[in-house]
């Protein structure tokens, strides 16, 4: 058997062999994870050569961009305006909690790497954000929106900063390389730069029920599914401070992996009909439950550039 080293803490993978079967498009080949037994990390030991082969066009990253009109760009200025003047959960916006805690200003050089179609970018830009990039190397083509709103074609090695803010919305467990992505957005973060890194971890109770069929492994698109020792691990050797943790994972977790478990891949459903609405109700709760406790399956990480 080949001997395996965590990415994060170069201790040796020891233990279980995990074998994933490809189930979101449901081509049914099979992957290798293992889990360090020091910092916890999930790896992907035999990534294939091919990987753009697993982001087709129906991938749900590459949606079209949905545009609004001005009346309505002009209220949702106004709402994330009210949103952080008032604190009141009704004017606040999806992405209303990450720019609180982020404290980001509308001139501030804000980019989103993994940006997919650019939506989340848009609606900050309708929401009076003048100074966005986004960058996916998966998408298209360059595609320069306005002034304010620029999407490249472009992998994290050729993204040039400084950035004040770096946003990564399920995106780091996509790169082959973690240490070295942490590496490369400390780089990329001006001093005092913060950055909001949102992604699945391995501290979920899911993955303890579920193992080789929790949905947040996606195999192979998921190269890398961290403990929360293993972000604090990379921000300390990269001059990054995690500064809050908030777990937000939902009742996905749940109801996606009893979907693996039965062998129906997401795309066949792509929905929770398959559950009575009382189960789903029950997976609410839990998912809100485990959120509380630290035992999400999945955090928001915010980190701040000493």
């Amino acid at each position: 058997m080949d001997e395996f080293v965590c990415n994060v803490c170069q201790h040796k993978i020891a233990g279980e062999i995990v074998e994933v079967k490809e189930m979101m498009f449901g081509t049914g080949e099979a992957f290798q994870y293992g889990q360090c037994g020091n910092c916890g990390t999930i790896q992907l030991l035999n990534p294939p050569p091919d990987i753009e082969y697993y982001y087709p066009d129906e991938y749900y990253a590459f949606s079209d961009l949905s545009f609004s009109n001005p009346h309505v760009n002009w209220l949702k200025t106004l709402r994330i305006k009210l949103f952080r003047f008032f604190d009141i959960d009704f004017f606040k916006p999806v992405y209303g909690d990450w720019l609180k805690l982020l404290d980001a200003k509308v001139n501030e050089k804000i980019t989103d790497i993994g940006c997919g179609n650019g939506q989340l970018l848009y609606e900050l830009y309708a929401s009076g954000f003048r100074d966005l990039t986004g960058f996916d190397p998966f998408i298209d083509m360059d595609f320069v929106i306005n002034p304010s709103l620029r999407l490249y074609k472009r992998g994290l090695d050729d993204i040039k900063g400084p950035f004040d803010i770096i946003m990564l919305h399920h995106a780091l467990e996509h790169m082959p390389d973690l240490a070295h992505a942490f590496r490369k957005i400390s780089q990329l973060l001006s001093v005092g730069g913060r950055a909001l890194v949102r992604l699945p971890v391995s501290d979920g109770e899911a993955w303890q029920i579920y193992k080789q069929h929790w949905v947040q492994l996606d195999a192979p698109r998921h190269y890398f599914i961290p403990s929360l020792k293993a972000m604090k691990l990379l921000a300390e050797a990269n001059d990054l401070e995690i500064y809050e943790v908030v777990f937000d994972s939902s009742e996905f977790q749940f109801w996606a992996s009893e979907l693996y478990a039965k062998g129906l891949p997401f795309f066949d459903t792509r929905d929770k009909s398959l559950f009575p609405k009382e189960e789903l109700l029950k997976y609410k709760r839990k998912s809100l439950q485990l959120n509380k406790e630290g035992k999400g399956d999945q955090a928001c990480f915010y980190l701040k550039k000493k």
